[in-house]
């Protein structure tokens, strides 16, 4: 029994050896990897430092602060272009609202004009008639008088001798 503690023990020892072999190789060989990393790629830039990372979020809180303030200036214009449309609004009802109007008297004066004109027409054509008429009764007045003087033996009697 002693010889198969033995063995026990000496097995035990011999695989806590190799374990530590295997983590002490697993080890030098992360150092070495690291090493041959570090030799193919150096670094270049420097590493940020803390005054720049600084300086840059001042900077940020600068150029937000400016944005904050054009943001307002646009919601200022917004509401003065809403302002704005309002009262174009109200304008353009008023003026729809005078353009009816408009249009109406514009309707009534076309009626008037119409019958303005039809009168205008009557009366013309009663000119014309008259003229006409006119026409007539001086050409029987001329032939009359024509008819008269030869009558009265060939010359009409004329006016202011009477004294």
């Amino acid at each position: 029994m002693l010889r198969a503690r033995v063995n026990r023990i000496a097995r035990r020892i011999l695989v806590l050896g190799a374990a530590t072999a295997v983590v002490a190789v697993a080890v030098v060989t992360v150092q070495l990897a690291a090493q041959w990393r570090t030799g193919s790629a150096p670094l270049d830039t420097v590493p940020v430092s803390m005054s720049s990372i600084n300086a840059e979020l001042q900077s940020e809180v600068g150029r937000s602060a400016d944005l904050s303030g054009q943001a307002d200036e646009v919601a200022s214009r917004i509401a003065d272009l809403r302002s704005a449309i309002g009262t174009a609004g109200g304008a353009v009802t008023q003026s729809t609202q005078s353009a009816q109007v408009l249009q109406t008297q514009l309707s009534d004066a076309q009626t008037k004009l119409t019958t303005v004109q039809a009168q205008l027409l009557a009366a013309q054509k009663r000119l014309a008639e008259l003229n006409a008429a006119a026409a007539r009764q001086a050409s029987l007045n001329a032939r009359a008088a024509r008819a008269g003087a030869a009558s009265s033996g060939g010359s009409a009697p004329r006016g202011g001798d009477d004294n």
